[in-house]
């Protein structure tokens, strides 16, 4: 005979199934099979089948149930032959019947074989654990709802999930996945906060191929321990689910016998195309090569970029990354954050961190505030790998800092209008416009060699009057080769006429209107009323006549002290707005001065801050 409580209760003779009765008098056998062999008092079993909610004669109740019970069990005898008894023992009852004829008793024993014979190295922990699992068919004390018996079923789930945990690890130890994730999603179903479970399941998972769902595991389960608790899961669990996201699970479980398919590691390869008609730039390409170089001592490098609207930081950028490839082998990673852009609002962290995510196999989801925890799991993702990030068009250092890998090995190039500061331990670089004859050069790239030579008078004009910008020669490039018969004459001609340059730099929706815009408009639409103030300054001081300006005459142009203006006329230098050579001398470039001029005065040349239809009708695709 045997005694199930694993599961709803019931008994089972050598002929099947006995019918002990209703609910109560199974409560009655459960209460009396936990303690089997043991008396159990009457004030015992009455807590245990009624608990508060007693009969007012409890005494006869249970001797009723007693009654029936004896009469029940007497058809039926142990695997001895011998009849099982209930009899009275003092103030109570007790159930005469081997223990290990009850499930719940043989499931601790063969717990406690697998446990023993499991440092012997042979299959006896895999045989008593298999018959242990093949015990458990449900929730414990099934059907029954007493206090006592919820302590029980809370108190036997516990040994079961443990129980489940050492059977599953065995069967990956012999190789048997398909077993593993066939039981475990059945119990998970029931007990879905098991982590050591899960970790198994999505480990069980893996060496059958099936990562994605692996990894579903993983963002399920974190989503109810979050939802519950408040928290994150177990290092045991996040540590796995790192592990298979960076393709670093090569066995199952400590102890693995045989070999499993490890994921194949996807390496990011995300790098724009490096630009063919690159020119000059020595300069900056070698710093930055050296800073990158992870031979040079620095962990985890950082490098910023920085110069004003239209310089080529993005081609800077790309170009150097493209000669690190090797340096990086686990990949290159790349994303514009939008800082300038004026068709986009820049990209949050989180936003960021979750593209990059993708990128690297993991799909999560955060709010903007969980910033820190996003940028915790991407931290832990890169964690000993090689990777290069490029960090393209950065608003400030407050939107790079969470995109920063912390460990060995990690290189990251940032570009952006002005310098960021806030950064700790970065490598600054400030780009600026191109020598003239690099400028002329690489107009000769767009053209031809043989176009330039004939008018090199012209080229080099055309070169100043882009103030030796690399996108305003890109677009002047492209102008002149999609009018072949034009001589470069004309376009510097056009260029000369300062009505006229600004259109003449504008071409396939490309032009540097937009590209200065992007300053001007971060700053003006700013909610810091400093930032505002600097913008307010920039129009002003545009549509001034004064192409040299001290801090004297800047303050009788901004109408404030010389101490304030001495910082507004920085703060526009940082923003790449102004340029100073010497302390207390500043001059706005001729571009940068035909925009302000073109956006902020009308026809008759009274200030307006409306943009222009020009302005509104263009955009820009490089910062």
């Amino acid at each position: 005979m045997r005694i199930r409580l694993l599961g709803p209760v019931e008994v089972e003779s050598t002929e099947g199934p006995l019918d002990v009765g209703p609910r109560q008098r199974r409560a009655v056998l459960a209460a009396l099979a936990v303690d089997a062999g043991t008396p159990v008092s009457i004030d015992t079993l009455t807590e245990r089948v009624w608990g508060p909610a007693a009969p007012e004669a409890p005494r006869s109740a249970l001797y009723a149930h007693v009654a029936r019970l004896r009469r029940a069990l007497a058809q039926a005898d142990d695997d001895s032959g011998r009849t099982i008894g209930l009899s009275r023992h003092g103030d109570g009852y007790v159930l005469d019947v081997e223990r290990q004829q009850v499930d719940l008793h043989r499931l601790n024993r063969l717990i406690d074989v697998g446990r023993t014979t499991r440092q012997t190295g042979d299959d006896g922990p895999i045989t008593a654990l298999r018959e242990a699992m093949d015990l458990w068919r449900g929730d414990p004390l099934a059907t029954l709802s007493s206090d006592w018996a919820n302590r029980v079923r809370r108190s036997v789930a516990s040994q079961l999930i443990s129980l489940a945990g050492a059977w599953g690890a065995e069967e990956l130890r012999l190789g048997n996945p398909e077993a593993v994730a066939e039981r475990l999603a059945r119990i998970l179903g029931s007990y879905p906060l098991a982590e050591p479970l899960v970790s198994l399941q999505m480990r069980a998972l893996c060496a059958m191929g099936r990562t994605p769902e692996a990894l579903q595991y993983y963002v399920d389960t974190r989503a109810l321990v979050v939802e519950q608790f408040g928290a994150e899961p177990g290092a045991e669990l996040r540590n796995l689910h790192v592990a298979i996201l960076r393709g670093e699970l090569d066995e199952p479980y400590p102890g693995n016998l045989r070999p499993v398919t490890t994921p194949i590691r996807h390496v990011p390869r995300q790098l724009p195309a490096d630009i063919v008609r690159f020119s000059g730039r020595h300069d900056d390409l070698t710093p930055i090569l050296n800073w990158l170089n992870p031979g040079t001592g620095d962990p985890a490098p950082v490098v910023s970029i920085y110069g004003t609207a239209g310089v080529g930081k993005s081609t800077l950028a790309i170009h150097a990354a493209h000669k690190l490839t090797s340096q990086y082998p686990d990949g290159q990673l790349y994303i514009a954050l939008r800082g300038t852009s004026v068709n986009a609002e820049p990209l949050t962290p989180v936003d960021a961190l979750a593209r990059l995510l993708r990128t690297l196999g993991v799909s999560m989801s955060y709010d903007q505030e969980q910033v820190d925890e996003a940028a915790a799991l991407f931290r832990s993702v890169v964690a000993g790998r090689r990777l290069l990030l490029v960090l393209d068009n950065a608003v400030d250092a407050d939107q790079v800092r969470p995109l920063l890998p912390s460990g060995a090995g990690c290189g990251t190039l940032v570009t952006s209008r002005q310098p960021l500061a806030g950064l700790s331990d970065v490598h600054q670089l400030r780009v600026g416009p191109l020598t003239v004859p690099d400028a002329v050069a690489l107009l000769s790239h767009w053209v031809g060699a043989e176009r330039v030579a004939a008018e090199p008078a012209a080229a080099t004009a055309i070169a100043e009057w882009c103030e030796c910008l690399p996108l305003a020669l890109r677009i002047v490039g492209a102008r002149l080769v999609a009018r072949p018969r034009w001589p470069l004459a004309e376009l510097r001609d056009r260029l000369a006429d300062e009505r006229r340059r600004l259109d003449n730099l504008e071409f396939d929706g490309v032009g540097l209107r937009a590209s200065m815009a992007g300053s001007y408009d971060r700053l003006s639409g700013s909610a810091d009323h400093s930032e505002r103030v600097i913008a307010e300054a920039f129009k002003l001081l545009g549509t001034s006549s004064m192409t040299e300006l001290s801090r004297s005459t800047a303050a009788q142009v901004l109408a404030r002290s010389e101490a304030h203006t001495e910082r507004i006329l920085e703060r526009l230098v940082d923003a790449q707005l102004l340029e100073t050579s010497t302390p207390g001398s500043y001059r706005m470039g001729e571009l940068l001065r035909l925009y302000a001029r073109e956006r902020f005065t009308g026809p008759d040349g009274e200030m307006t801050g409306e943009p222009s239809n020009k302005e509104q009708a263009s955009g820009s695709r490089l910062a």
